[in-house]
């Protein structure tokens, strides 16, 4: 910090002070600064020499304070005891409403951290304070509404002291917490009640565990308000003593989302009583066949599960509107149970649901987008007593390698605006009737090797915007330059052309000056033989504001700004990227 810091008593802001190693940026320095204000930083607290430096800062009288971070460093700590003074007399404004404590030494926390010495605390967070054998007694804290504890790797079981009880009284703890979180508690292995005869946390709305391998029994049974239930990387939970205990007393009426991952399956057990769910999330679960009956949820979100099967035996909900699958490979999902979901509005399918081969289509009133990626036996679609997907705007398919055709007579997507197609190996035409897509605004094909041009009926939406090719080698250029009109797409702004097969594709564009003169945006990648590019095709798209030549080697030193042979040709365009110079 520079020198003499304490001559600018009217100071207002100050982000941070780093605290020196010398005796020029002392702690001290920030006592006679009264008039600081919003929040302070004070970092690297390790190179406090003596604590009677920290009692100088005289952060007790800086009342406009609001947030304050005291942060010790990365290294441990040499002297405990030095650190624990050197906390105690950096005791802030009691009216401050947000502190942050990192890397703190000491083996406990001194008393100002608890009871009325924060009255106007709301937040707090206290991470990596690797000495410490317990948590500091918040409960009492009367506006605390956030608590953040991360990395307390010796802290074994949370108890009275975290509640602020005192000898034998208990008084109801955390009477205004709504949002708490434990993350990376490496030896917690249990969380002991306050004993309190009611909720430990009557407003607690939020809840979220993240690694805390080792944490057994229950977790809190009594949560009226919670809302929100995050548990991930707590696999001793699912012993049998926990499963039992967590089922059977755990009160969560008002549960409104749950996301478990890595943990507890007798968190399952909860499902059928949390009338009020509506979103759900379960991953890297090992052991799971089927999913029990849910109610009234929205969004299901399944991620990892090897061994899941099948869905509850009801079905769905109705009201489900956003379903995604993820590594579930054994899941079944039966046609007539996706034709019941009439609420679903977003659908993905990742590598998952290995025994679905064809997938159906015109069932979905409500479907906006459909992402079919990496289904790895799927070979076609399916059309449902000729349904028409009214509200399907967004269709992806990419890594269906069995995947032969599109359904006969074209899509029942008529709202469709964006269409990609990727790494499907077999497939070898687009949709049939494509022009028919009046919507449709972005094209992409990428990694289709056996993709043909489609006939002269299949020509491209004259409303399309962004197109995109990418390996496509089997495309020819005098069939595309025959079939999609390209000329004719008045709306198409970006054209992203690259790979296997693009070479000849681009220069017969260019030579016969197939690309419409509204093109705004042309980028070029991943043409290793393409040498040149037509001047007078280029000339031609006379509302070309950018061009981006990238791994094309040639071209690139073709196109090289001054010194390129051809840089004239393509100088008048406003802004050009060539490799990883941007010229304006």
């Amino acid at each position: 910090m520079p020198m003499q810091m304490s001559t600018l008593e009217s100071l207002i802001t100050l982000p941070a002070f780093i605290v020196g190693k010398s005796t020029r940026s002392t702690i001290g320095e920030l006592g006679k600064l009264s008039h600081l204000r919003g929040k302070l930083s004070i970092l690297q607290l390790r190179n406090v020499v003596d604590a009677t430096d920290a009692l100088q800062a005289n952060l007790k009288d800086k009342k406009d304070l609001k947030e304050l971070e005291l942060e010790w460093g990365d290294e441990d700590a040499d002297d405990s005891q030095k650190e624990k003074d050197v906390l105690e007399k950096l005791q802030p404004w009691v009216n401050l409403e947000k502190l942050t404590i990192s890397g703190y030494g000491g083996k406990d926390f001194p008393n100002w951290l608890g009871g009325s010495s924060l009255s106007n605390i709301q937040v707090m967070c206290i991470s990596d304070c690797s000495n410490c054998l317990s948590l500091p007694p918040v409960g009492q804290l009367p506006t605390l509404k956030e608590l953040c504890i991360r990395r307390m790797k010796l802290v074994k079981t949370i108890g009275v002291e975290f509640y602020g009880s005192t000898g034998s009284s208990v008084i109801q703890p955390f009477q205004s917490l709504e949002k708490l979180e434990f993350e990376e508690m490496a030896e917690w292995e249990e969380w002991v009640p306050s004993g309190s005869g009611g909720s430990d946390f009557p407003r607690l709305q939020e809840l979220s565990l993240r690694s805390c391998p080792k944490l057994r029994e229950s977790l809190p049974c009594d949560l009226p308000c919670l809302k929100k239930l995050s548990v991930y990387g707590c696999g001793v939970l699912d012993d049998q003593r926990a499963t039992t205990v967590t089922s059977v007393n755990m009160d969560y009426k008002s549960l409104e989302e749950l996301k478990i991952s890595e943990c507890q399956t007798g968190l399952l057990s909860l499902l059928p009583e949390t009338k009020l769910l509506s979103k759900l999330e379960i991953a890297s679960f090992n052991d799971i066949q089927c999913l029990p009956n849910i109610s009234r949820l929205q969004s299901l979100r399944l991620f990892k599960c090897p061994t899941l099967k099948s869905f509850p035996e009801d079905g769905l909900p109705t009201t489900l509107t956003s379903l995604v699958i993820r590594d579930c490979r054994r899941l079944k999902l039966p046609h007539e149970m996706l034709a019941k979901l009439t609420s679903l509005g977003h659908l993905v399918i990742l590598n998952s649901c290995d025994s679905m081969r064809s997938f159906p289509l015109g069932i979905f009133p409500k479907l906006t987008s459909l992402f079919l990626l990496d289904c790895k036996n799927l070979e076609s679609f399916s059309l449902i007593k000729e349904g028409v997907d009214e509200n399907l705007s967004r269709l992806g398919i990419e890594v269906c390698p069995k995947l032969v055709c599109f359904p006969q007579g074209g899509l029942p997507t008529p709202n469709l605006t964006r269409l990609d197609v990727k790494g499907c190996d077999k497939l070898k035409s687009l949709p049939e009737r494509i022009h028919t897509l009046t919507a449709l605004r972005s094209l992409e094909i990428r990694d289709l090797p056996n993709l043909e041009p489609i006939a002269e009926d299949g020509v491209l939406p004259h409303n399309l915007r962004h197109f995109r090719i990418e390996n496509c080698e089997r495309l020819r250029a005098s069939s595309v330059a025959e079939y999609w009109g390209l000329q004719r797409l008045v709306s198409l702004a970006t054209f992203e052309i690259s790979g296997r097969g693009s070479d000849e594709i681009l220069e017969t564009l260019l030579k016969q000056q197939l690309l419409p003169t509204t093109l705004q945006r042309l980028e070029i990648s991943q043409l290793s033989s393409l040498k040149s590019l037509d001047a007078k095709g280029l000339k031609h798209l006379t509302s070309l504001s950018f061009l981006s030549i990238s791994n094309c080697s040639a071209l690139e030193k073709r196109y090289k700004k001054k010194t390129g042979k051809a840089w004239a040709n393509i100088s008048h365009i406003p802004c050009i990227k060539i490799g990883e110079e941007v010229i304006i």
